[in-house]
């Protein structure tokens, strides 16, 4: 623990702990960098497209023209969101160097950050597959692409790799097979897929040298990721209580727009010897290519 010799610099040890703590912490606990796009927000809202449609290349004749073609697109707009939180400490911590109890306080602003940016990112790729108001745009929602598991993946039907290869079969029938591939977990889920014999043997034809450090064959070139912020649902009726999402991160055009970055500011309370820690960002998600995002429901 550091202790500070003065009250000054115990304030400035302090903005170094909420710098260090919030903003530098945070950022290898979400998710959506993995899968999105970031761009910068002008304004209070984004226009942006929304296509499913491909160019098709014709055969022509040696002395023909090549065929005119236009990709149909959807313009939408997709209106920013303003998250935060401000707790209050009290500031003899801070003149007292109580870096314990701030550290705290400090640390869980940081995580629910990253929760509320997750759980909206996931709530918003099953929108966009599945159809919903997202950032106050509608997604009508492709349904070919949501698909039911042979059997919930905690029963004897379970059929957990037939599951991941539909899915992939999807997406390869929707042209938007090639590409990085993520599937998208709750660790209640995540628990039934690491017993899951099938899964089990296709592990063991991984390189034991890997294996040994933790690096594991991904089925089908699939790389799971798992959050706790992923769709789980302990009041639903079982075979409803969870779901999955398979996003093709370089085809299905996530977009995270960002019209400030998570930002800290410190303000006194009036009449009290008291801190608010303001800790916000703006942001909106989208989606320019729906149908490289397949769900998979009924997995608990």
């Amino acid at each position: 623990m550091v202790i500070a010799a003065s009250s000054a610099q115990s304030w400035a040890l302090f903005k170094e702990q909420v710098d260090d703590t919030i903003i530098k912490a945070l950022q290898p606990k979400i998710i959506y960098p993995i899968l999105c796009k970031t761009y910068p927000a002008l304004g209070p809202s984004v226009e942006y497209n929304v296509t499913d449609s491909w160019l098709d290349a014709d055969e022509t004749a040696e002395a023909g023209e090549y065929k005119s073609k236009v990709m149909n697109f959807t313009r939408k707009f997709a209106t920013i969101k303003d998250v935060g939180v401000a707790p209050r400490i009290p500031i003899n911590w801070i003149k007292d160097a109580r870096w314990d109890l701030v550290n705290d306080h400090v640390e869980a602003i940081g995580f629910g950050i990253a929760r509320k940016l997750n759980s909206d990112f996931l709530a918003a790729v099953n929108l966009f597959v599945a159809g919903g108001l997202v950032d106050g745009q509608t997604y009508a929602g492709y349904s070919p692409n949501v698909l039911a598991s042979a059997g919930a993946w905690d029963t004897t039907s379970a059929d957990i790799l037939n599951d991941i290869s539909k899915a992939l079969g999807q997406l390869g029938a929707e042209n938007a097979g090639e590409g990085k591939k993520y599937l998208i977990v709750h660790p209640y889920v995540m628990q039934y897929i690491r017993l899951d014999p099938n899964l089990v043997k296709y592990l063991n034809y991984g390189d034991p040298a890997l294996i040994q450090r933790g690096i594991y064959p991904t089925p089908f070139g699939v790389d799971i990721l798992e959050t706790s912020q992923a769709a789980y649902d302990a009041l639903q009726a079982a075979g409803s209580r969870a779901y999955v999402l398979l996003v093709n991160a370089d085809l299905a055009a996530l977009k995270f727009y960002e019209r400030e970055p998570l930002t800290t500011e410190m303000e006194k309370s009036a009449r009290s010897k008291n801190l608010d820690i303001v800790a916000y960002t703006r942001y909106a998600f989208a989606c320019g290519r729906p149908k490289g995002i397949v769900k998979v429901t009924g997995v608990l």
